[in-house]
């Protein structure tokens, strides 16, 4: 290609550009840029970033100036034989502490240029969530007559304002029966009742009963009487340990009294009465009867001494706690039942006071059962007790003991439950009697939520004709929007589209964009403030270049701009991975397809000499220099890609369009070791090369690459050039059946 463009460069103090100067003959505007760290290809690039601000300031200045130095200056020239007469120059001056002076921009180009400041000053500074104001058009080269559309949208919009009236009109009328209640209009659930929440598929309003029935309700809750009482509560059924203590008594085997069997059994028969006789005796301290106050003879103290005697045994004891056991268990029996008659009256009360409280109308107290059903038990019980008391030296203890108690604790138990929760809805009743308003309003939002399902329900089909018409308007309108891109197209909008295609050809769908906030999406969750705290300093890296791309719209005023445009991009791949290494590549490839570019400029600055290597193999430049010395030289294909260069001496060695020589071996050594570590680089060289078709075969070959690439001394025989073209040819067949493309770059 011919060379027919001089591209001058020439700065004075500008960072480590201290004279630089370069002119040079080129055949395109696609340059690459190899410079070491510190040789100031940064400054390059801010350099004609400061030709393309809006605003230029002292700092400008003093981040360009090299140290120490006051004043310096930027000069750039371009000019084309293809384009004889004209001269595009670009020249600025600085002085330290003084804003910069451009004083002549004759390019006619458009710099867009990416380097660390613009990531500083377009998404770090706002921690990666880039500015969305963004305004203005792009205006196209055509016009189209729309009238038709727009006729027929005008039409579908009257017809539409006609079933918004009719339906609006349904509203007042839903709000009327609402203000007759006299229902509060600062209530939410009334406010809830308007045009807009019809339409909302995500409010999803909830009311068991119809409209008409809670009228009938707040009817009832009126007529609440003003002296009504409080609801008293039930008492829990006491605790109780007589079971236990049931339990083991009978239980227990205990000793038998050594007095007669006749005479216990006239006493036992009647126990409790010489008990409470023996007990008066001793109180009144004389020798009277307690009962017929008679003096009592000797015979009858004897007697009484026998009492005492028996009573003293462990015998008489156990009978007492016996009867005493059946007493308190009776006593306790009774207590519930009381407290079962003390419920049913309660009940009573509630169910007739239960229609005044809405809330409350289908909310009833839970049953408590009858003690008639643990009858048996208690039987069971007592016929125990009873035996025990003729015998109390037997276990009376079984199974049907253990469970007619059991019975009797959980029925306690379960009685209490209910006791519990009763005296929660009884609280409930006696709280909203007392804060009737608060049972007002809560009734007054079931009628707004009644009232607005019974209307969503009536109006279904006028707000499914209002949705179609909705979505006629929105089909015409977008076709028309569609259409009228070829005559303006909004700048906000192509970089919201070129952002969000070049994030999902970088990152799939692990992140978006939102175009309502101008805000990154991780997995769908909004990253409005945090972005920054999310992404890896090589998405950082990423997400700054697509947004680069994508800004490039906000500069472009017509279509015509885009064929101005000269990108010059400093080291966009900063701490990615090496698959997003070709993926940035790629999409700096099709930048003219992109923006739909006549003739691409490009000047790409890198210290990466990899990146560099990737973007000459894909042709994504023509020019390729390295930055040295003050000035621009061309860089070699030998000193950036060392494997292409070895490859094509030994394929053509293997052709015989090229002689062997001293570096012939190496060049083998370094094919085969790139491929392994490439595609098996868990396997040492000797036994990679092994399964190379042809590679035993040849006894020298393997010796070749060691001895003549090493700096040893050499222990092999000489090698003619017949030998070491063989050796080639088993190298170049390889590399040719199984990377095919390696071969056709170098021949191509």
């Amino acid at each position: 290609m011919a060379k027919n463009i001089t591209f001058e460069l020439s700065t004075a103090n500008l960072g480590p550009h201290e004279a630089l100067s370069t002119k040079i003959l080129i055949s395109s505007l696609e340059m690459g840029i190899y410079a070491n760290n510190g040789i100031g290809k940064t400054f390059l690039s801010r350099a004609f970033r400061l030709c393309s601000k809006e605003i230029l300031d002292i700092n400008d200045s003093n981040k360009l100036l090299t140290i120490g130095k006051n004043d310096g200056s930027f000069k750039f020239k371009i000019s084309n034989t293809a384009e004889p007469g004209i001269l595009r120059e670009l020249e600025f001056s600085i002085n330290r502490d003084k804003i910069p002076n451009i004083s002549k921009n004759t390019t006619g180009y458009l710099f867009r240029v990416f380097n660390d400041d613009y990531i500083k000053e377009n998404l770090e500074g706002l921690k990666y969530k880039p500015n969305g104001e963004i305004d203005g058009y792009i205006l196209g080269k055509e016009k189209i007559d729309l009238s038709k559309e727009k006729e027929e949208l005008e039409k579908t919009k009257t017809e539409l304002g006609l079933k918004e009236r009719e339906l609006k009109s349904k509203i007042a009328k839903a709000i009327e029966d609402l203000d007759s209640l006299s229902i509060r209009k600062n209530t939410g659930e009334y406010q809830n009742i308007n045009y807009n929440n019809l339409f909302n598929s995500a409010l999803n309003v909830v009311e068991s009963e119809k409209f008409g029935d809670l009228i009938t309700k707040h009817n009832q809750l009126k007529a609440l009487p003003d002296n009504l009482q409080d609801l008293g509560n039930v008492s829990y059924l006491k605790k109780t340990t007589t079971p236990e203590q049931i339990i083991a008594f009978l239980d227990e085997k205990f000793t038998k009294s050594s007095i007669a069997d006749g005479f216990k059994t006239k006493i036992k028969s009647k126990q409790a009465f010489i008990e409470t006789g023996i007990n008066l005796f001793k109180e009144n301290n004389t020798n009277e009867c307690p009962f017929c106050e008679q003096n009592l003879e000797e015979n009858a103290l004897k007697l009484i001494d026998q009492y005492l005697e028996y009573l003293s045994e462990t015998e008489a004891t156990q009978i007492k706690k016996a009867n005493d056991l059946i007493s308190q268990l009776d006593l306790e029996k009774k207590e519930n039942i009381e407290t079962l008659k003390i419920f049913k009256n309660l009940e009573i009360e509630y169910l007739k006071n239960q229609k005044y409280i809405p809330s409350l109308a289908n909310i009833n107290l839970k049953e408590i059962k009858d003690l008639t059903e643990l009858n048996s038990d208690y039987k069971t019980i007592n016929t125990a007790l009873e035996k025990k008391k003729e015998d109390i030296s037997i276990s009376l203890l079984d199974e049907n003991i253990k469970i007619a108690i059991k019975n009797i604790l959980l029925w306690i138990q379960d009685q209490n439950e209910k006791i519990q929760e009763n005296s929660l809805i009884i609280k409930s009743f006696n709280d909203k009697k007392n804060n009737i308003s608060s049972e007002k309003l809560d009734l007054n939002k079931r009628l707004c939520k009644a009232r607005f399902i019974e209307l969503k329900k009536a109006e279904l089909e006028t707000i499914t004709e209002i949705n179609n018409y909705n979505s006629k308007i929105k089909a015409l309108s977008d076709d028309i929007i569609k259409k009228e891109q070829n005559e303006k197209v909004s700048k906000k909008q192509k970089v919201v589209e070129t952002f969000t295609e070049l994030l999902t050809k970088f990152f799939g769908s692990k992140y978006s964009f939102d175009d309502k906030t101008f805000s990154l999406k991780f997995k769908n969750h909004l990253l409005e403030s945090n972005a920054s705290d999310v992404l890896s300093n090589g998405e950082k890296s990423i997400v700054a270049f697509c947004y680069f791309i994508a800004e490039t719209h906000r500069y472009i005023n017509k279509e015509e701009d885009y064929n101005k445009l000269f990108f010059i991009i400093d080291d966009p791949i900063s701490s990615q991975d090496f698959h997003f290494v070709y993926a940035t590549s790629q999409i700096i490839r099709t930048l003219n397809k992109r923006f739909n570019i006549q003739r691409l400029r490009l000047i790409i600055l890198t210290h990466n000499l990899e990146f560099m290597s990737i973007i000459i193999r894909n042709k994504i430049i023509d020019q390729k220099f390295i930055l040295a010395n003050n000035k621009l030289e061309t860089l070699g294909n030998e000193l950036i890609m060392p494997y292409e260069e070895h490859l094509r001496d030994v394929y053509e060695i293997s052709q015989g369009t090229k002689n062997p020589s001293h570096t012939t071996p190496n060049s083998l050594r370094h094919i085969l070791e790139t491929i392994n570590r490439f595609i098996a680089p868990h396997i040492e060289l000797n036994a990679f090369c092994e399964g190379i078709g042809n590679f035993t075969d040849n006894e020298f070959l393997y010796s070749l690459m060691h001895d003549g690439s090493h700096g040893v001394l050499r222990l092999q025989k000489a090698y003619t050039d017949q030998m070491i073209k063989g050796a080639c040819k088993v190298v170049s067949d390889y590399v040719l059946k199984d990377f095919a493309g390696q071969i056709k770059i170098i021949t191509g």
